[in-house]
Formats: C-alpha cells, sequence, structure tokens
C-alpha cells in the first residue's frame, strides 16, 4: 500500500512539473510569435516606405499590390492571433488604410468598421466615422448608414460648431443624393452671398 501510495505521489509531481513546463513553453513561443509579427510588419512597413519613394521620384512607377496584400495579411495574423494586445488597434488601422490605398473600397469599409466597433475611442475617430459616412454617400448611397454614421459623429462631444453643422445639414436632406446634396449646397451659398451683397 505504501508502495502505491509513493508512486501515486511521483506521478502527480511529474504531472505538475510536466505542466508547468508546457506551460512555460507555450507563454514563450506566443511571446516569440507576437514579437516575431511585430517585427515582420515593420519589415513590411520598410518596404512599403521604399516603394513609395520610388514611386514618388518615377511618374511611371505602377504600385505593386502584392506587397500590399503581404502587408495586409500580417497585420490581419496580428489581429486574428493578438486580439487582446494593444498593437492589435494599430495593426486594424493598418489593414483599413492599405486596403484604400490600392483601391479596394468595400474592404476598407468593412475594417474600418471591425476598428470603430471594437475600439469605439480610437485615435481618428472623427476622420474614420467620416470616410465611412462618405463611403455610403458618394460610393454606395445608403440612406441608412449614412444616418448611422452621421448620429454616431454628432455625439462626439468635442466637435467643432463647423463639423456639427455640416452633418445636421446631412441628416435634415437625408433623402437627397450626393449629387443632389451639392446642388443645394451651391444654391444656399448663392443665396447667402445675395442676401449679403446684394446688387
Amino acid at each position: 500500500m505504501k508502495k502505491a501510495i509513493y508512486i501515486f505521489s511521483v506521478l502527480l509531481v511529474f504531472t505538475a512539473c510536466n505542466s508547468n513546463t508546457e506551460e512555460i513553453e507555450a507563454d514563450t513561443k506566443e511571446e516569440v510569435n507576437l514579437e516575431a509579427l511585430k517585427t515582420s510588419i515593420k519589415e513590411m512597413d520598410d518596404s512599403l516606405k521604399l516603394l513609395m519613394d520610388e514611386a514618388v521620384k518615377s511618374p511611371t512607377y505602377k504600385m505593386n499590390k502584392v506587397a500590399y496584400h503581404e502587408a495586409i495579411n500580417r497585420n490581419k495574423d496580428f489581429y486574428h492571433n493578438f486580439p487582446e494586445d494593444s498593437y492589435a488597434e494599430k495593426a486594424l488601422s493598418k489593414i483599413a488604410a492599405l486596403y484604400l490605398q490600392i483601391g479596394v473600397e468595400e474592404e476598407a469599409v468593412k475594417w474600418r468598421d471591425t476598428l470603430l466597433n471594437n475600439y469605439p475611442n480610437t485615435e481618428d475617430k472623427i476622420g474614420l466615422l467620416e470616410l465611412q459616412m462618405n463611403y455610403y454617400d458618394y460610393n454606395q448611397y445608403n440612406k441608412e448608414k449614412i444616418q448611422h454614421y452621421a448620429e454616431r459623429l454628432l455625439a462626439i462631444e468635442n466637435l467643432s460648431d463647423e463639423k456639427r453643422e455640416q452633418y445636421e445639414f446631412r441628416l435634415e436632406h437625408i433623402d437627397k443624393s450626393f449629387e443632389e446634396l451639392i446642388e443645394l449646397q451651391i444654391a444656399g451659398d448663392l443665396e447667402k452671398v445675395n442676401t449679403e451683397h446684394p446688387q
């Protein structure tokens, strides 16, 4: 009986030690992967900067979309693997910006929404909400979406009076298309000029 208890105790100690070793290995592996992903993202950022510098120098330069997609995929990998890490917000921002740069608007819209929903106080919140509203105003007219983003913008406390006026004006004329809205604004500006400076 004593022998059985001894063997059982040894097995428990071995299992506990083995479990701790696996946890340490898992933690180390996660740490290495996180840092490795950050490094790989930085490498792509540097590569894209070189490509942009080249594009500025040469008017005939053609964009290397493969490099952009690689940068996008690396940031997606980071976000999917480490959504709780503080860098995940920046990764989402880069994904949306890179899709916008290569003209894949639908994906840019999707990832901006992911960023705004997961990080409602993100640094460039106003700019992102404006891009969303403009997309549904100009690219793919959707009255409900325009209203949604305009209301989110109006809910921001430190919004300038000028911007608040713009969003309220858009909501007042929510049934008008982007082109009709421009015509209405031009007509309003002309009327204002004529009122202030009658001939």
